[in-house]
């Protein structure tokens, strides 16, 4: 996972974490990670959910229980949880790494205005 869709796929395993999802459901879910859902293509999300497919982070399969057309429903799989693991420890390292450049850039703000 690279790139800015990497954050789009942690954000879509860590919902899949929580629960089984569809691409509709767990778009309007991508809110709370700071989406506008209004401005973001449904079929970047479902390219984000096939990559993840076919790296092995999720599974899919059809719906048939679904009332209307059929929908694929995903899961995170072992693998996913393995990766999603590493992934958030690696986005803590990338914070901690943020909050240290911003402490500097204040204290030299400070001193040079």
């Amino acid at each position: 996972m690279r790139g800015g869709i990497m954050f789009l796929q942690t954000c879509l395993l860590v919902l899949l974490q929580k629960e089984k999802g569809y691409g509709y459901s767990l778009a309007n879910e991508l809110a709370q990670f700071g989406f506008n859902i209004e401005l973001l293509d449904i079929s970047i999300i479902y390219r984000a959910l096939r990559g993840l497919e076919i790296e092995g982070l999720v599974s899919a399969v059809w719906d048939e229980k679904s009332m209307g057309p059929q929908r694929r429903m995903y899961e995170i799989t072992p693998r996913g949880l393995e990766i999603l693991a590493l992934s958030m420890s690696e986005l803590g390292e990338r914070k901690r790494e943020i909050e240290a450049l911003e402490r500097v850039y204040q204290l030299a703000t400070k001193r040079n205005p």
